[in-house]
């Protein structure tokens, strides 16, 4: 790694440190030359996952555009960020764990829905509302008596 100071080839390692669950590498290095100290991070992205949407074409998975949807069901709801990123986190895992690609778009909303489900009914409602296409005021309502239903179990 090349010190951003000086551009000196070499830098040591002086501390490395795991965050969201090992994917990001928090690593403190320091210029051997002129002794410049700075942070690198590296975190691992998924590059060659497909996702076959409705209509068969086949796309590039993007983590920022499905996190975008799920941030978007946390709207004006007051739940701590670092919730909503673990549960992007969670999604991103159980996609991974699925071993497929490509990997069908219905199959990601399930997967958001049902990670949703566990955090937050009402963020769970609202992606429902825009995955799940309802036609009408009764699919809500549906939707809503089987939480309803489901918490009182």
């Amino acid at each position: 790694m090349r010190c951003p100071k000086c551009l000196y080839a070499d830098t040591k390692v002086c501390d490395t440190r795991n965050t969201q669950a090992g994917r990001i590498v928090r690593r403190r290095r320091e210029c051997e030359k002129c002794h410049y100290r700075f942070t690198t991070v590296e975190e691992v992205k998924i590059l060659d996952l497909k996702v076959e949407k409705r209509n068969g074409q086949l796309v590039d998975f993007s983590e920022e555009n499905m996190a975008k949807g799920i941030r978007k069901s946390f709207n004006k709801r007051s739940v701590n960020i670092n919730k909503i990123n673990a549960v992007i986190q969670k999604v991103v895992d159980d996609i991974l764990e699925t071993g497929k690609n490509p990997v069908k778009s219905t199959k990601i909303g399930k997967i958001v829905l049902k990670n949703l489900k566990a955090v937050d009914e009402v963020a769970y409602i609202c992606f429902a509302a825009m995955f799940l296409n309802f036609e009408n005021l009764d699919d809500f309502s549906r939707l809503v008596k089987n939480i309803q239903k489901e918490s009182e179990v």
